[in-house]
Formats: C-alpha cells, sequence, structure tokens
C-alpha cells in the first residue's frame, strides 16, 4: 500500500496534462454558432468547417490600461455668433412670452375642465336654463383656450424654425 499510494499521485501527475479536453466550434447554416467536447457530434456537413478552441485553465494576460489622459488647459468655449437683425434680449422676451401665455392658458383649462364637469352635474340635477348657459358657455371658452394653445405652439415652433434659421444659440432660446 505504501508503494501504491506515491505511483498512483505519480501516474495522476502525469496524467492531468494529457486529460484537457478540447472543444469544438462550427456554425451551422442559420447562422448559429454551436460547441462540443465530442468531435462526433460534430454533423459531417459541418465537420471541415470544425475548429478546435485553445481553452486553457491560465489565466488571460491582463490588458494594460491604457495611459491617462493629459489634462488640457481650460479653453472656454467660443461665443456663439450673434444672428444679424434681432438681438439676444428679443429673442428670449419672444420665447419667454409665448411660453408663459401657453403655460397660463394650459393651467386655466384644467381648472375650466373641472369646473365645467361641476355645471354639467348640476344641469343634470336641477335641468335649469340658467345651468344648461352656463355648461354652454364654459364650453365656448374651453375651446377658444384650446384653439389658443394650439395657435401658441404653431408659433413656438415657427419662432423655433426661425431660431434654426438664423442661428440663434440654444441658451438663447431657453
Amino acid at each position: 500500500m505504501r508503494v501504491v499510494l506515491p505511483v498512483l499521485l505519480l501516474l495522476l501527475q502525469v496524467a492531468v496534462p494529457f486529460a484537457q479536453a478540447a472543444f469544438y466550434q462550427w456554425t451551422d447554416a442559420q447562422g448559429v454558432v454551436h460547441f462540443t467536447d465530442d468531435p462526433d457530434k460534430i454533423p459531417p456537413k459541418y465537420q471541415k468547417k470544425a475548429r478546435q478552441l485553445d481553452i486553457s485553465d491560465q489565466p488571460a494576460p491582463a490588458e494594460k490600461e491604457p495611459p491617462a489622459p493629459q489634462a488640457s488647459p481650460q479653453v472656454s468655449p467660443p461665443k456663439a455668433p450673434i444672428p444679424e437683425g434681432k438681438g439676444e434680449e428679443w429673442w428670449r422676451q419672444r420665447y419667454t412670452k409665448l411660453r408663459g401665455e401657453l403655460k397660463t392658458l394650459e393651467g386655466g383649462l384644467a381648472q375650466k375642465q373641472t369646473e365645467l364637469v361641476q355645471l354639467k352635474r348640476k344641469r343634470t340635477i336641477y335641468v335649469r336654463a340658467r345651468d344648461r348657459e352656463a355648461v354652454n358657455a364654459m364650453q365656448a371658452e374651453i375651446s377658444a383656450d384650446e384653439a389658443r394653445i394650439a395657435e401658441l405652439l404653431n408659433q413656438l415652433a415657427a419662432l423655433e424654425l426661425e431660431a434654426t434659421r438664423e442661428g440663434v444659440p440654444a441658451e438663447w432660446r431657453r
């Protein structure tokens, strides 16, 4: 028994390097990549295209880190060219005016729609002529507000198009 154990250990050390399995890879007609460790499992028509993969237990060598980028001196961005005709203040005021009116109308529209729901409930309950008139008036106001919002959105889009065409910097459009 004393001799058997050292002989077995010696055989294992010699046999381990030879026991590494080979892996094979091939791609079928549909483009699917297949892997196997048994060359008999490779279909005959792909036998010639199959390739043996080199797989070892050794870790891949670590790649060298790329050198850190050197700090470049701070360069301020070039000033935007001033479009001819209208100045920065005009563009800023125009955008602010359109967006402000749009925000006000949208906020009031939500409130008017809530009020319209309440008026419709009243009309259903009391069935009075003045309730019907109030509902009709509120619907007319909401329609007018929705039309004005659509008009403002169109004006804003046209202004944006004009600003792009004239090369107005983005910070002027805020």
